[in-house]
C-alpha cells in the first residue's frame, strides 16, 4: 500500500508544499519580469530610428 494512502495527513502535507512551491515560483518570475520591464523602458535610444527595437 502506498504512503499516501496509509496516511492521508501526508497527502495533504504534500499539496500543501507542491502549492507553496508553485506559489513561490510564481512569485519569482514576476519578480524578473518586472525588473526587465523598468530596465527596458528606461532604455533611452540616442537617435530616432524609425522601426528599430530598443
Amino acid at each position: 500500500m502506498p504512503r499516501t494512502e496509509k496516511e492521508p495527513q501526508f497527502r495533504n502535507k504534500m499539496f500543501v508544499m507542491i502549492g507553496l512551491l508553485l506559489l513561490g515560483y510564481i512569485g519569482i518570475k514576476s519578480w524578473h519580469i518586472h525588473i526587465s520591464i523598468d530596465a527596458y523602458q528606461g532604455q533611452v535610444l540616442e537617435r530616432s530610428i524609425k522601426g528599430a527595437a530598443k
